[in-house]
């Protein structure tokens, strides 16, 4: 049996969404089986949505390591907004009643300091810590003096597989006229979420998911991975 089935078989994870959000069940709907990226397709990709942006990666604590690999492919489910004071470091969260992230990333850019305030000081989750799983294109480290001067810093995740080239299009679009419109120092800078061969897969293998949505819920029941080789055959 393979090392991965031995370590991953039955592997389940319920993702449970409490909103009506239209753009979470949107990306539902548009969602497919993630295919392994190489960092020049994710950029081609990105390049002919908007040439003028540009995207960190995930980074993994070893090549092939697949708990790592598991971590950051349910991280790109993420829908907490990750902001972040670039002077002190701490993350910001949201106060209000809405449920809907992209109401609540809306407030983020109209009404901040009514809205969002730094989590405890005693947070393990802080800018520099979030900074240190990064990277750039070019596997580089990415450095506080390398972003764009800005006092805050929002980070949006997106991948190729969660939703089509046409939503995330109008996506960037929403984004950077929030920013525009918004009298807050604020750089949104964009993570990719998709899985690499960077990271020991497979470049072009599918990851075999299976998503049902039930209500207000989603299960997803996720299976091996397709690692570049296997210890046992």
């Amino acid at each position: 049996m393979r090392l991965s089935r031995i370590l991953f078989i039955g592997f389940f994870i319920s993702l449970f969404i409490i909103t009506s959000c239209v753009t979470v069940v949107r990306k539902a709907i548009g969602f497919k089986n993630p295919k392994v990226e190489s960092k020049e397709s994710v950029m081609a990709y990105l390049n002919e949505s908007d040439p003028t942006q540009q995207t960190y990666f995930m980074k993994i604590d070893k090549v092939k390591d697949s708990i790592s690999i598991y971590k950051n492919f349910i991280f790109g489910f993420n829908s907490d907004i990750l902001l972040f004071n670039r002077q002190t470091g701490e993350k910001y969260c949201y106060q209000g009643n809405e449920e809907c992230s992209g109401v609540q990333l809306t407030s983020a850019f109209q009404e901040f300091e009514t809205n969002y305030s730094p989590w405890p000081s005693d947070s393990q989750i802080n800018f520099k810590n979030f900074l240190s799983k990064l990277e750039n294109e070019k596997g580089e480290p990415v450095e506080l003096s390398s972003l764009p001067q800005s006092d805050y810093y929002i980070f949006q995740t997106w991948n190729k597989y969660r939703q089509s080239q046409k939503y995330f299009e109008e996506d960037l679009e929403w984004l950077l006229n929030l920013k525009k419109d918004s009298n807050l120092s604020v750089s949104i800078l964009f993570l990719n979420t998709d899985l690499l061969d960077d990271w020991g897969l497979k470049k072009g293998k599918e990851f075999p998911i299976k998503l049902k949505k039930k209500g207000k819920s989603l299960s997803m029941t996720i299976g091996n991975l397709p690692l570049e080789y296997e210890l046992y055959e």
